[in-house]
Protein backbone atom coordinates (compact mmCIF):
# COMPACT_ATOMS: atom_id res chain seq x y z
CA UNK A 1 0.00 0.00 0.00
CA UNK A 2 1.50 3.31 -0.96
CA UNK A 3 1.21 6.19 1.07
CA UNK A 4 -0.27 9.75 0.98
CA UNK A 5 1.87 11.78 -1.14
CA UNK A 6 3.59 14.79 1.16
CA UNK A 7 1.56 17.67 1.00
CA UNK A 8 4.16 20.12 0.36
CA UNK A 9 5.29 17.96 -3.16
CA UNK A 10 1.24 18.55 -4.16
CA UNK A 11 0.62 22.05 -3.06
CA UNK A 12 4.03 24.52 -3.71
CA UNK A 13 4.19 26.44 -0.63
CA UNK A 14 5.31 29.87 -1.58
CA UNK A 15 8.77 30.48 -0.18
CA UNK A 16 10.44 34.11 0.35
CA UNK A 17 13.91 34.31 2.07
CA UNK A 18 13.53 35.47 5.56
CA UNK A 19 15.21 38.51 6.61
CA UNK A 20 14.54 37.95 10.26
CA UNK A 21 16.33 34.92 9.98
CA UNK A 22 19.58 36.11 8.60
CA UNK A 23 23.24 35.29 10.40
CA UNK A 24 24.43 39.04 10.27
CA UNK A 25 20.92 39.77 12.26
CA UNK A 26 21.25 37.52 15.17
CA UNK A 27 24.73 37.38 15.12
CA UNK A 28 24.68 41.23 16.53
CA UNK A 29 22.17 39.79 18.76
CA UNK A 30 24.16 37.42 20.44
CA UNK A 31 27.20 39.85 20.62
CA UNK A 32 24.89 42.20 22.42
CA UNK A 33 24.31 40.05 25.16
CA UNK A 34 28.28 38.48 25.24
CA UNK A 35 27.85 35.62 22.77
CA UNK A 36 30.96 35.73 20.42
CA UNK A 37 28.85 34.71 17.65
CA UNK A 38 30.60 33.30 14.51
CA UNK A 39 31.20 36.00 11.45
CA UNK A 40 28.58 35.12 8.53
CA UNK A 41 31.75 35.37 6.08
CA UNK A 42 33.27 32.26 7.73
CA UNK A 43 30.54 29.84 9.53
CA UNK A 44 28.31 26.91 9.36
CA UNK A 45 24.55 27.44 8.64
CA UNK A 46 21.94 24.80 8.56
CA UNK A 47 18.28 25.05 7.22
CA UNK A 48 15.58 22.76 8.73
CA UNK A 49 12.58 22.73 6.72
CA UNK A 50 14.39 24.55 4.04
CA UNK A 51 11.78 24.35 1.01
CA UNK A 52 13.13 25.46 -1.88
CA UNK A 53 15.96 27.18 -0.30
CA UNK A 54 14.73 30.58 -0.43
CA UNK A 55 16.60 32.07 2.72
CA UNK A 56 19.86 29.84 2.22
CA UNK A 57 20.54 30.74 -1.86
CA UNK A 58 21.38 34.83 -1.11
CA UNK A 59 23.19 34.00 2.24
CA UNK A 60 25.40 31.78 -0.23
CA UNK A 61 25.73 34.27 -2.53
CA UNK A 62 26.69 36.81 -0.61
CA UNK A 63 29.27 34.39 1.99
CA UNK A 64 31.33 32.18 -0.51
CA UNK A 65 33.58 31.29 2.58
CA UNK A 66 30.63 30.29 4.40
CA UNK A 67 28.84 26.60 4.17
CA UNK A 68 25.02 26.22 3.62
CA UNK A 69 23.35 23.57 4.50
CA UNK A 70 19.31 23.10 4.07
CA UNK A 71 17.24 19.65 4.15
CA UNK A 72 13.40 19.31 3.57
CA UNK A 73 10.91 16.35 3.98
CA UNK A 74 9.57 17.49 -0.36
CA UNK A 75 11.50 16.30 -2.91
CA UNK A 76 9.90 18.66 -4.99
CA UNK A 77 10.84 21.89 -2.97
CA UNK A 78 14.61 20.65 -3.46
CA UNK A 79 14.78 19.92 -6.71
CA UNK A 80 13.40 23.02 -7.14
CA UNK A 81 16.64 24.74 -4.92
CA UNK A 82 18.80 21.85 -6.96
CA UNK A 83 17.63 23.37 -10.27
CA UNK A 84 18.25 27.16 -9.10
CA UNK A 85 21.47 26.84 -7.13
CA UNK A 86 23.41 24.58 -9.80
CA UNK A 87 21.99 27.55 -12.31
CA UNK A 88 23.76 30.09 -9.95
CA UNK A 89 26.64 27.74 -9.69
CA UNK A 90 26.93 27.57 -6.11
CA UNK A 91 29.18 25.17 -4.30
CA UNK A 92 28.95 26.39 -0.68
CA UNK A 93 25.19 25.32 -0.75
CA UNK A 94 23.95 21.77 -0.14
CA UNK A 95 20.01 20.91 -0.75
CA UNK A 96 18.53 17.58 1.00
CA UNK A 97 15.35 15.89 0.80
CA UNK A 98 15.32 13.88 3.94
CA UNK A 99 13.08 13.04 7.27
CA UNK A 100 14.51 15.04 10.24
CA UNK A 101 14.10 11.73 12.21
CA UNK A 102 16.22 9.77 10.69
CA UNK A 103 18.83 12.39 8.92
CA UNK A 104 22.64 12.28 9.52
CA UNK A 105 23.96 16.09 9.33
CA UNK A 106 27.74 14.47 9.57
CA UNK A 107 29.98 15.05 12.20
CA UNK A 108 30.60 18.88 11.90
CA UNK A 109 28.88 21.47 13.86
CA UNK A 110 26.70 24.46 12.90
CA UNK A 111 27.03 27.90 14.19
CA UNK A 112 24.10 29.01 12.81
CA UNK A 113 20.10 26.36 13.06
CA UNK A 114 17.09 27.71 12.13
CA UNK A 115 13.75 26.15 11.33
CA UNK A 116 10.93 28.68 10.07
CA UNK A 117 7.33 28.02 9.96
CA UNK A 118 7.92 24.12 11.02
CA UNK A 119 7.65 24.12 14.47
CA UNK A 120 4.24 24.41 14.90
CA UNK A 121 3.31 21.88 12.15
CA UNK A 122 5.35 18.69 12.96
CA UNK A 123 3.96 16.09 15.55
CA UNK A 124 5.90 15.89 18.45
CA UNK A 125 8.54 13.59 18.43
CA UNK A 126 9.82 16.18 15.78
CA UNK A 127 9.39 18.72 17.23
CA UNK A 128 12.29 16.92 19.94
CA UNK A 129 13.94 15.82 17.28
CA UNK A 130 14.38 19.57 16.19
CA UNK A 131 15.51 20.36 19.67
CA UNK A 132 17.74 17.43 19.94
CA UNK A 133 19.51 18.20 16.46
CA UNK A 134 19.95 22.23 18.07
CA UNK A 135 21.52 20.57 21.50
CA UNK A 136 23.95 18.00 19.25
CA UNK A 137 25.01 20.13 16.41
CA UNK A 138 24.91 23.79 17.38
CA UNK A 139 28.58 24.87 18.26
CA UNK A 140 29.51 26.42 21.67
CA UNK A 141 28.47 29.68 20.61
CA UNK A 142 25.84 28.66 17.70
CA UNK A 143 22.06 30.12 18.00
CA UNK A 144 18.75 28.32 16.92
CA UNK A 145 16.35 30.56 15.55
CA UNK A 146 12.74 29.00 15.61
CA UNK A 147 9.93 30.23 14.29
CA UNK A 148 6.37 28.97 15.72
CA UNK A 149 2.56 30.05 16.21
CA UNK A 150 2.13 31.50 19.73
CA UNK A 151 -0.36 31.53 22.14
CA UNK A 152 -2.57 33.62 23.68
CA UNK A 153 -2.86 35.40 20.40
CA UNK A 154 -3.57 32.23 18.44
CA UNK A 155 -6.84 31.35 20.44
CA UNK A 156 -8.30 33.90 18.47
CA UNK A 157 -6.85 32.87 14.89
CA UNK A 158 -7.86 29.30 15.80
CA UNK A 159 -11.43 30.01 15.96
CA UNK A 160 -11.16 30.77 12.46
CA UNK A 161 -8.86 27.81 11.44
CA UNK A 162 -11.78 25.38 13.02
CA UNK A 163 -14.33 26.92 11.04
CA UNK A 164 -12.51 26.33 7.27
CA UNK A 165 -11.47 23.07 8.44
CA UNK A 166 -14.58 21.92 9.26
CA UNK A 167 -16.00 23.94 6.09
CA UNK A 168 -13.73 22.00 4.05
CA UNK A 169 -13.72 19.04 5.74
CA UNK A 170 -15.03 16.65 2.72
CA UNK A 171 -12.68 17.74 -0.01
CA UNK A 172 -9.91 16.02 -0.93
CA UNK A 173 -8.89 17.80 -3.74
CA UNK A 174 -6.38 20.49 -3.06
CA UNK A 175 -6.96 23.36 -5.10
CA UNK A 176 -11.08 23.08 -4.88
CA UNK A 177 -10.25 22.61 -0.83
CA UNK A 178 -8.41 26.08 -1.20
CA UNK A 179 -11.28 27.65 -3.55
CA UNK A 180 -13.67 26.86 -0.70
CA UNK A 181 -12.00 27.67 2.24
CA UNK A 182 -11.48 31.22 0.25
CA UNK A 183 -14.87 31.13 -0.01
CA UNK A 184 -15.97 30.41 3.64
CA UNK A 185 -13.48 33.68 4.68
CA UNK A 186 -15.80 35.64 2.16
CA UNK A 187 -18.88 34.56 3.97
CA UNK A 188 -17.49 35.08 7.61
CA UNK A 189 -16.43 38.40 6.40
CA UNK A 190 -19.59 39.52 4.95
CA UNK A 191 -22.39 37.59 7.16
CA UNK A 192 -20.94 37.49 10.85
CA UNK A 193 -24.55 38.29 11.98
CA UNK A 194 -24.74 41.59 14.50
CA UNK A 195 -22.13 43.71 16.56
CA UNK A 196 -20.66 43.19 19.72
CA UNK A 197 -17.13 42.09 20.55
CA UNK A 198 -17.58 38.40 18.67
CA UNK A 199 -18.58 40.12 15.72
CA UNK A 200 -16.50 42.74 15.30
CA UNK A 201 -13.47 40.37 15.99
CA UNK A 202 -15.04 37.16 13.35
CA UNK A 203 -15.14 40.42 10.92
CA UNK A 204 -11.66 41.80 11.54
CA UNK A 205 -10.23 38.21 11.69
CA UNK A 206 -11.60 36.98 8.25
CA UNK A 207 -11.04 40.34 6.38
CA UNK A 208 -7.46 40.09 8.18
CA UNK A 209 -7.15 36.43 6.15
CA UNK A 210 -8.67 36.92 2.96
CA UNK A 211 -6.02 40.12 2.76
CA UNK A 212 -2.92 39.16 3.85
CA UNK A 213 -2.07 35.42 3.07
CA UNK A 214 -1.61 33.97 0.14
CA UNK A 215 -3.72 30.80 -1.07
CA UNK A 216 -1.36 28.10 -0.91
CA UNK A 217 0.76 29.46 2.35
CA UNK A 218 -3.16 29.24 4.13
CA UNK A 219 -3.71 25.49 2.18
CA UNK A 220 -0.66 24.13 4.32
CA UNK A 221 -0.92 27.01 7.30
CA UNK A 222 -4.41 27.37 8.33
CA UNK A 223 -5.97 23.67 6.79
CA UNK A 224 -3.19 21.52 8.14
CA UNK A 225 -4.22 18.44 9.85
CA UNK A 226 -1.47 19.92 12.57
CA UNK A 227 -1.15 23.39 14.04
CA UNK A 228 -0.12 23.72 17.46
CA UNK A 229 0.42 27.12 19.02
CA UNK A 230 2.28 27.57 22.00
CA UNK A 231 2.62 29.91 24.82
CA UNK A 232 6.65 31.40 25.36
CA UNK A 233 6.61 29.37 28.44
CA UNK A 234 5.87 25.86 26.86
CA UNK A 235 8.30 26.44 24.09
CA UNK A 236 11.18 27.59 26.49
CA UNK A 237 10.47 24.29 29.14
CA UNK A 238 10.46 22.02 26.14
CA UNK A 239 13.93 23.48 24.44
CA UNK A 240 15.28 23.68 28.13
CA UNK A 241 14.98 19.86 28.10
CA UNK A 242 17.16 19.74 25.57
CA UNK A 243 20.13 21.94 27.28
CA UNK A 244 18.67 25.06 25.16
CA UNK A 245 17.94 28.79 26.67
CA UNK A 246 16.16 31.72 25.60
CA UNK A 247 18.09 34.74 24.52
CA UNK A 248 15.69 37.27 22.40
CA UNK A 249 13.36 37.41 19.75
CA UNK A 250 15.10 38.02 15.96
CA UNK A 251 12.95 40.83 15.91
CA UNK A 252 14.38 42.50 18.87
CA UNK A 253 12.20 45.35 19.40
CA UNK A 254 9.38 42.51 19.72
CA UNK A 255 11.18 42.33 23.83
CA UNK A 256 10.56 46.35 24.80
CA UNK A 257 8.40 46.86 27.14
CA UNK A 258 8.51 50.29 25.91
CA UNK A 259 5.34 50.06 24.26
CA UNK A 260 3.22 49.35 27.51
CA UNK A 261 1.24 52.13 30.12
CA UNK A 262 3.75 53.09 32.39
CA UNK A 263 2.37 50.75 35.56
CA UNK A 264 2.74 47.64 33.16
CA UNK A 265 6.11 49.05 32.13
CA UNK A 266 7.65 49.12 35.54
CA UNK A 267 5.62 45.70 36.63
CA UNK A 268 7.49 44.03 33.53
CA UNK A 269 10.38 44.95 33.93
CA UNK A 270 10.63 44.08 37.76
CA UNK A 271 9.48 40.59 36.29
CA UNK A 272 12.15 40.71 33.85
CA UNK A 273 15.03 41.09 36.91
CA UNK A 274 13.57 37.77 38.14
CA UNK A 275 12.83 35.77 35.06
CA UNK A 276 12.95 36.63 31.73
CA UNK A 277 10.43 34.09 30.39
CA UNK A 278 7.81 35.08 32.77
CA UNK A 279 8.35 39.42 31.67
CA UNK A 280 8.38 37.49 28.40
CA UNK A 281 5.00 35.55 28.80
CA UNK A 282 3.08 38.46 30.47
CA UNK A 283 4.26 41.21 27.82
CA UNK A 284 2.60 38.22 25.46
CA UNK A 285 -0.79 38.34 27.29
CA UNK A 286 -0.54 42.12 26.90
CA UNK A 287 -0.07 42.29 23.49
CA UNK A 288 -1.89 38.55 22.25
CA UNK A 289 1.19 37.81 20.53
CA UNK A 290 0.32 34.88 17.59
CA UNK A 291 3.66 34.25 16.21
CA UNK A 292 7.31 33.81 18.02
CA UNK A 293 11.18 34.09 15.76
CA UNK A 294 12.73 33.14 19.06
CA UNK A 295 16.84 32.64 19.50
CA UNK A 296 18.12 30.25 21.54
CA UNK A 297 21.54 29.28 22.78
CA UNK A 298 23.04 26.52 24.61
CA UNK A 299 22.64 26.45 28.56
CA UNK A 300 26.20 25.99 29.59
CA UNK A 301 27.50 29.37 28.46
CA UNK A 302 27.54 32.69 29.74
CA UNK A 303 25.00 35.22 28.61
CA UNK A 304 24.54 39.08 29.41
CA UNK A 305 20.80 39.64 30.61
CA UNK A 306 21.31 43.43 29.89
CA UNK A 307 22.50 44.03 26.25
CA UNK A 308 26.27 45.74 25.98
CA UNK A 309 25.99 48.71 24.43
CA UNK A 310 29.47 48.75 23.86
CA UNK A 311 29.61 46.25 21.11
CA UNK A 312 27.45 48.34 19.08
CA UNK A 313 31.06 49.54 17.93
CA UNK A 314 31.32 46.80 15.72
CA UNK A 315 28.02 46.71 14.17
CA UNK A 316 26.90 48.28 11.31
CA UNK A 317 23.46 50.02 11.33
CA UNK A 318 20.63 50.17 8.29
CA UNK A 319 17.35 52.38 8.75
CA UNK A 320 14.90 53.70 5.91
CA UNK A 321 14.87 56.86 8.03
CA UNK A 322 12.41 60.18 7.16
CA UNK A 323 12.58 63.04 9.17
CA UNK A 324 10.23 66.06 10.47
CA UNK A 325 11.29 68.44 9.16
CA UNK A 326 12.40 67.70 5.69
CA UNK A 327 15.21 67.97 4.75
CA UNK A 328 16.52 68.62 8.65
CA UNK A 329 19.06 71.23 9.59
CA UNK A 330 21.25 68.60 11.80
CA UNK A 331 23.40 71.86 12.80
CA UNK A 332 20.14 74.10 13.99
CA UNK A 333 19.44 73.49 17.85
CA UNK A 334 15.45 72.64 16.65
CA UNK A 335 15.24 68.66 17.49
CA UNK A 336 14.27 66.51 14.56
CA UNK A 337 12.57 63.58 14.57
CA UNK A 338 13.55 60.30 12.66
CA UNK A 339 10.06 57.81 11.72
CA UNK A 340 10.92 54.72 10.35
CA UNK A 341 8.14 52.88 8.07
CA UNK A 342 6.82 50.75 10.46
CA UNK A 343 5.84 54.13 12.58
CA UNK A 344 8.41 53.87 15.26
CA UNK A 345 9.98 57.26 15.55
CA UNK A 346 12.88 58.73 18.00
CA UNK A 347 13.35 62.29 18.12
CA UNK A 348 16.99 63.72 18.63
CA UNK A 349 18.38 67.26 19.57
CA UNK A 350 22.08 66.32 19.52
CA UNK A 351 23.68 67.42 16.69
CA UNK A 352 26.19 64.62 15.77
CA UNK A 353 23.50 62.33 16.65
CA UNK A 354 21.74 63.97 13.81
CA UNK A 355 23.93 64.15 11.82
CA UNK A 356 24.71 60.50 11.86
CA UNK A 357 21.47 59.21 11.72
CA UNK A 358 20.71 61.80 8.71
CA UNK A 359 23.65 59.25 7.17
CA UNK A 360 22.13 56.28 8.23
CA UNK A 361 18.84 57.46 6.45
CA UNK A 362 20.70 58.52 3.01
CA UNK A 363 22.37 55.50 2.86
CA UNK A 364 19.77 53.06 2.85
CA UNK A 365 19.64 50.27 1.88
CA UNK A 366 23.14 50.01 2.43
CA UNK A 367 24.38 49.24 5.87
CA UNK A 368 26.62 51.83 7.64
CA UNK A 369 29.37 50.95 10.08
CA UNK A 370 29.45 51.91 13.13
CA UNK A 371 32.53 52.99 13.59
CA UNK A 372 32.28 55.16 10.82
CA UNK A 373 29.85 57.23 12.89
CA UNK A 374 31.77 57.38 15.24
CA UNK A 375 34.66 58.51 14.14
CA UNK A 376 33.33 61.43 12.58
CA UNK A 377 32.16 62.48 16.14
CA UNK A 378 34.88 64.98 17.92
CA UNK A 379 33.50 64.77 21.62
CA UNK A 380 32.66 61.69 23.54
CA UNK A 381 29.13 63.59 24.82
CA UNK A 382 28.68 63.24 21.08
CA UNK A 383 29.71 59.67 21.01
CA UNK A 384 27.99 59.31 24.16
CA UNK A 385 24.54 60.84 22.75
CA UNK A 386 24.99 58.60 19.61
CA UNK A 387 25.45 55.62 21.38
CA UNK A 388 22.34 56.18 23.57
CA UNK A 389 20.05 57.15 20.02
CA UNK A 390 21.18 54.14 18.19
CA UNK A 391 20.44 51.34 21.22
CA UNK A 392 17.17 53.24 21.49
CA UNK A 393 16.27 53.40 17.74
CA UNK A 394 17.22 49.69 17.98
CA UNK A 395 14.78 48.64 20.96
CA UNK A 396 12.10 50.08 18.94
CA UNK A 397 12.78 48.79 15.97
CA UNK A 398 13.46 52.02 14.01
CA UNK A 399 17.23 50.82 12.76
CA UNK A 400 18.96 46.95 12.66
CA UNK A 401 21.92 45.99 13.73
CA UNK A 402 24.16 43.69 11.39
CA UNK A 403 27.42 42.19 11.74
CA UNK A 404 29.43 41.63 8.55
CA UNK A 405 26.41 42.27 6.61
CA UNK A 406 25.66 41.23 2.69
CA UNK A 407 27.55 43.38 0.14
CA UNK A 408 25.73 45.24 -2.81
CA UNK A 409 26.12 47.46 -4.96
CA UNK A 410 25.74 51.33 -3.76
CA UNK A 411 25.22 52.54 -7.28
CA UNK A 412 25.23 51.64 -11.01
CA UNK A 413 27.91 52.10 -11.99
CA UNK A 414 29.36 51.99 -16.04
CA UNK A 415 28.13 48.71 -17.01
CA UNK A 416 26.00 47.44 -14.38
CA UNK A 417 25.24 43.52 -13.12
CA UNK A 418 22.28 42.18 -11.44
CA UNK A 419 23.03 39.27 -9.10
CA UNK A 420 22.98 36.14 -10.70
CA UNK A 421 20.46 35.25 -8.15
CA UNK A 422 17.92 37.17 -9.44
CA UNK A 423 18.94 37.06 -13.09
CA UNK A 424 18.19 32.91 -12.57
CA UNK A 425 15.01 33.99 -11.26
CA UNK A 426 14.14 36.29 -13.68
CA UNK A 427 15.12 33.31 -16.67
CA UNK A 428 13.13 30.67 -14.82
CA UNK A 429 9.80 33.44 -15.00
CA UNK A 430 9.38 34.52 -11.41
CA UNK A 431 8.07 37.92 -10.42
CA UNK A 432 9.16 37.90 -7.36
CA UNK A 433 12.92 38.14 -6.99
CA UNK A 434 15.10 37.84 -4.52
CA UNK A 435 17.99 40.62 -3.27
CA UNK A 436 21.07 40.84 -2.12
CA UNK A 437 19.94 42.71 1.41
CA UNK A 438 18.57 39.83 0.68
CA UNK A 439 14.49 40.67 0.29
CA UNK A 440 11.75 40.33 -1.94
CA UNK A 441 11.44 42.21 -4.56
CA UNK A 442 8.10 42.33 -7.63
CA UNK A 443 8.73 42.13 -10.84
CA UNK A 444 5.46 42.87 -12.83
CA UNK A 445 6.46 45.89 -15.37
CA UNK A 446 7.35 44.06 -18.36
CA UNK A 447 10.04 46.76 -19.37
CA UNK A 448 11.62 46.89 -15.49
CA UNK A 449 11.92 42.68 -16.11
CA UNK A 450 13.69 43.04 -20.04
CA UNK A 451 16.21 45.89 -17.99
CA UNK A 452 16.97 43.71 -15.42
CA UNK A 453 17.75 40.92 -17.60
CA UNK A 454 19.94 43.02 -19.67
CA UNK A 455 22.01 43.97 -16.90
CA UNK A 456 25.03 40.96 -17.38
CA UNK A 457 27.59 43.42 -17.03
CA UNK A 458 28.18 43.64 -20.66
CA UNK A 459 26.28 46.98 -21.50
CA UNK A 460 27.08 50.68 -21.05
CA UNK A 461 24.06 53.09 -20.68
CA UNK A 462 23.88 53.34 -24.58
CA UNK A 463 24.11 49.72 -25.30
CA UNK A 464 21.43 49.06 -22.55
CA UNK A 465 19.12 51.44 -24.08
CA UNK A 466 19.32 50.76 -27.80
CA UNK A 467 19.08 46.80 -26.93
CA UNK A 468 15.90 47.58 -24.83
CA UNK A 469 14.40 49.78 -27.11
CA UNK A 470 14.92 46.80 -29.60
CA UNK A 471 13.02 44.01 -27.42
CA UNK A 472 10.14 46.62 -27.09
CA UNK A 473 10.03 46.95 -30.25
CA UNK A 474 9.68 43.13 -31.26
CA UNK A 475 7.09 42.05 -28.30
CA UNK A 476 4.04 43.57 -28.30
CA UNK A 477 3.82 42.60 -24.19
CA UNK A 478 5.72 45.66 -23.18
CA UNK A 479 3.22 48.00 -25.23
CA UNK A 480 -0.31 49.24 -23.33
CA UNK A 481 -3.51 47.27 -24.21
CA UNK A 482 -4.99 48.74 -27.93
CA UNK A 483 -1.34 50.71 -28.50
CA UNK A 484 -0.53 50.48 -32.18
CA UNK A 485 3.04 48.56 -33.16
CA UNK A 486 6.30 50.92 -32.05
CA UNK A 487 9.20 51.26 -34.05
CA UNK A 488 12.68 51.21 -31.84
CA UNK A 489 13.42 54.85 -32.54
CA UNK A 490 10.05 55.20 -30.55
CA UNK A 491 10.94 53.48 -27.42
CA UNK A 492 14.49 54.74 -27.27
CA UNK A 493 12.84 58.35 -27.09
CA UNK A 494 10.57 57.62 -24.69
CA UNK A 495 12.75 55.01 -22.62
CA UNK A 496 16.20 57.28 -22.62
CA UNK A 497 15.01 59.36 -19.91
CA UNK A 498 13.95 57.00 -17.75
CA UNK A 499 17.14 54.62 -17.73
CA UNK A 500 19.14 56.42 -15.30
CA UNK A 501 15.98 56.31 -13.12
CA UNK A 502 15.49 53.00 -13.52
CA UNK A 503 18.57 52.06 -12.62
CA UNK A 504 18.48 54.26 -9.58
CA UNK A 505 15.44 51.66 -8.39
CA UNK A 506 16.99 48.75 -8.85
CA UNK A 507 19.78 49.51 -7.12
CA UNK A 508 18.26 50.33 -3.76
CA UNK A 509 16.20 47.41 -4.47
CA UNK A 510 19.82 45.45 -3.94
CA UNK A 511 19.41 43.77 -6.94
CA UNK A 512 23.55 44.79 -8.61
CA UNK A 513 26.92 43.39 -7.54
CA UNK A 514 29.46 45.50 -6.68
Amino acid sequence: MSSAPFAYDVVEYPSHPQPQAQSARLAAIARLHGIPAATPTRCRFLEVGCGDGATLLPLALAYPESTFVGMDLSATAIARGNELREAIGLKNLTLEAADLTAWDPGPDGFDYIIAHGFYSWVPKFVRDALMALCRDRLTPTGLAYISYNALPGCHIRRMLWEMLRFHVRDIAEPERKIQQAMAMIQFLAEGVIGTGAYADLMREEAKRLANQIEPHVMFHDDLSDINDPVSITDFAAHAGQFGLRFLAEADYYELTTDVAPPSAAGLLRGLAAKDVILKEQYLDFLKGRRFRQTILCRTDGEVRPEADAAAVLGFAVVGDLHTEPSPPDPTSGVPVQFRGPSGSAVTVDQPGAKLALARVGKAFPQPVAVAHLFADLQTDADRQALMKVLTAGYRIGLVDFLVDPPRFASSAGPRPRVSPLARAQLESGAELLTSLRPSVVRMENPITREMVRLLDGTRDRSALLNDLAIRAAADAAFAAPGDPPRSADWWRERLGPQIEGGLSSVTRMGLLVE
